[in-house]
């Protein structure tokens, strides 16, 4: 038998998988985890308002089990009624807890993989709106984003807290958790004491890195007490904070060897804080395994523990490189696995031009909390009851004009329900306007995805064609792409063009000339940077405080890099009202997006898809809209919008 923290032959699995690691055992303290696959602790606010976790929150959860991951980490259960850090967060401080925690024990029982539960406490990072009292941390410092100012806990208060922790960790035991993970990453209560950049106590809980460590230290050694040494701890930590004074690589690894040293069965690496909550969320075009080298480097430090990798993780071949090197023993496929809940099934069985990819578009980390997680690519996620597909009561014939994602995922439902579905597709072009996102450099990735669901469309039985005459059908839906412009400006300079012909390739300057880009959102700045990647001479100018407001702040970075690094002249200023004369002169063509004056609700915003070469638009009746959008957050919503049509959609013959 293998000892704790050590992996049975890696040849157990078998090599037909070609991922003999991913695919092999290993031993957590007392209990078996059947291969690599991690669900990390990821925020849904899926649990009920009162903290109990109900069947919304076990049904994703069992999902994520059903679809063979091997170790499912629930999203951050509180400990305290201080410490919530959203709505709907799952608690367990009370007894009361326990009916709605066995309640989940018990529906993932009978599947392979293994359940941990995270313990977490807020501390300073949420607001007194949420916990409904004054917040509290090690320190009475703000954090910067919430800028509400803590009280720091007394000395026996902090006694009290970590009784809090184990109680909690004695209650999922109870309840039939295999194990508890403690959330001492990202700038919670546990990390809060753990980092100068927050903790400047001056009692035993303060100072020393000795000091910093008590409070962890003592819940790990309380649990240990209290459930045995076999009872499985792990304990998430930043390896680097990136902010003054915070964690840093050596300092992390001196901790990792304490907790090693203490019993701690796993060591989950993450990286960042509110304050560089940038690093942690990576978007689409960053590198995938990006902080597995930081793992790496505390794992040969540390080892027999096993240690977790995470940084945006999705594909099974970046797991087993860095399991083959071994950076970990663990991979965390967090957004990979709200995405697609059975990637580790469809791989191993060879499906994997099933598999659902990520965007990396971070709408489900910007929805956590406001109200719940959403996915694009998945959109069954926290809604998995509805998404059991009744057949419709009387099977249509539906043609659907355009080939957006909002179609090919509206096509794919209604085909399920037994409807006959063709999605006409001009050209032969699938996307929309995600497919002008792919063709923008860094946002290649889009073009896997549209594949995809291509795929999983077709797999039901949708058609595709040029065109279907209205008489052969009995329903038409239509795609309306949001595309808001400055169209005072346009109407000005009447030798300018939108954005969103420079994005689907209607309009291409040649290499070498002049272009100035005026506008303030995703659409305007990610044409900035394709024409500057065609070879123009660019000059983009943002009537606002950043580029691409309108979207993730992980996209602002990720532009201000990619437009320093291609030399873009850039200027950002709230104090630019209009284009500028000299601007005008030194370009050749004129090119304007959106200067924040359009909304998704305005109809002089949207623009109807094209239909089949020499049919006249207004000749072509819709049943049903459709929509489309550039930024991911507004083209989630129309994705959403055409799931709730396709999900109801019974329709009328004509």
């Amino acid at each position: 038998m293998s000892q704790p923290g050590q992996t049975d032959s890696v040849m157990d699995a078998g090599d037909d998988t070609g991922y003999p690691r991913l695919y092999s055992p290993l031993r957590l303290g007392r209990v078996t985890v059947p291969n690599r696959f991690v669900v990390p602790a990821l925020t849904t606010n899926f649990a009920e308002a009162d903290g109990v976790i109900g069947d919304r929150l076990i049904d994703y959860l069992e999902a994520r089990f059903a679809g063979g991951y091997g170790l499912v980490v629930t999203e951050n259960i509180g400990v305290h009624p201080s410490g919530r850090v959203m709505p709907r967060m799952a608690m367990a401080h009370d007894d009361r807890f326990l009916g709605g925690l066995r309640r989940l024990a018990e529906r993932v029982q009978g599947y392979d993989g293994v359940l941990f539960g995270q313990l977490s406490h807020a501390g300073r990072q949420t607001r007194s709106a949420i916990t409904g009292m004054p917040l509290v941390a090690a320190s009475a410092i703000p954090c910067p984003l919430n800028r509400e100012e803590p009280r720091a806990l007394e000395t026996h208060e902090v006694e009290d807290m970590e009784r809090a922790f184990v109680e909690a960790a004695c209650r999922l035991a109870e309840a039939g958790f295999q194990g508890v993970e403690i959330h001492g990453a990202h700038g919670y209560l546990v990390g809060g004491f753990l980092s100068r950049y927050s903790n400047i106590r001056t009692d035993h809980y303060g100072g020393s890195l000795s000091n910093r460590m008590r409070f962890l230290l003592n819940i790990v050694a309380g649990i240990k007490s209290a459930l045995g040494q076999g009872f499985p701890v792990s304990v998430r930590i930043s390896a680097r904070e990136f902010v003054p004074d915070g964690l840093d690589l050596p300092e992390s690894i001196e901790v990792a060897r304490r907790l090693a040293d203490a019993g701690v069965d796993a060591l989950s690496v993450s990286v960042g804080v509110y304050a560089s909550f940038n690093r942690l969320s990576m978007i689409t075009g960053e590198p995938e395994g990006r902080w597995l080298d930081l793992a790496g480097a505390l794992r040969r430090e540390v080892s027999p523990m096993p240690v977790i990798g995470v940084g945006r993780i999705k594909r099974p071949e970046i797991a087993e490189r860095a399991l083959a090197d071994g950076l970990v023993d663990l991979a965390a496929f967090g957004r990979a696995s709200i995405a697609d809940p059975h990637l580790p099934r469809k791989v191993r069985e060879a499906r994997s031009e099933e598999v659902m990819w990520c965007l990396g578009c971070n709408v489900c980390l910007g929805r956590s909390s406001r109200p719940e997680s959403i996915c694009p690519v998945n959109p069954a996620v926290g809604l998995e009851r509805r998404h059991v597909v009744s057949p419709a009561a009387r099977p249509m014939r539906v043609r659907v004009l355009g080939a957006s994602l909002s179609a090919l995922t509206a096509a794919w439902i209604a085909a399920r329900r037994g409807h006959q579905v063709t999605v006409t597709t001009p050209g032969g072009v699938l996307g929309g306007m995600q497919r002008w996102r792919a063709g923008v450099p860094g946002q290649e990735e889009y073009e896997e995805v549209i594949a995809a669901a291509h795929r999983r469309a077709a797999g039901v039985g949708v058609r595709f064609a040029d065109w279907v005459p209205s008489s052969r059908v009995d329903a038409t839906w239509r795609v309306h792409n949001y595309q808001p412009v400055d169209d005072a400006l346009l109407q000005r300079h009447t030798d300018a063009v939108d954005v969103y012909r420079v994005l689907s390739g209607d309009v291409a300057p040649g290499a070498g000339e002049r272009v100035l880009v005026y506008g303030a959102d995703l659409a305007t700045v990610e044409a900035g940077a394709l024409l500057r990647a065609a070879g123009c001479e660019v000059r983009l100018r943002v009537p606002a405080r950043d580029v691409a407001l309108d979207a993730h702040p992980g996209y602002r970075e990720a532009n201000r890099q990619l437009l320093e690094t291609r030399r873009v002249d850039l200027r950002i200023a709230r104090d630019i009202d209009g284009l500028e004369a000299g601007d005008i002169r030194w370009a050749d063509h004129i090119v304007i997006g959106d200067t924040g004056k359009p909304r998704y609700e305005d109809p002089a915003a949207w623009r109807e898809s094209a239909v089949h070469a020499g049919e006249p638009t207004e000749s072509v009746r819709a049943d049903a809209v459709l929509a489309d959008a550039y930024e991911p957050g507004l083209m989630t919503r129309g994705i959403y919008d055409a799931v709730d049509m396709a999900l109801e959609f019974e329709g009328q013959p004509q």
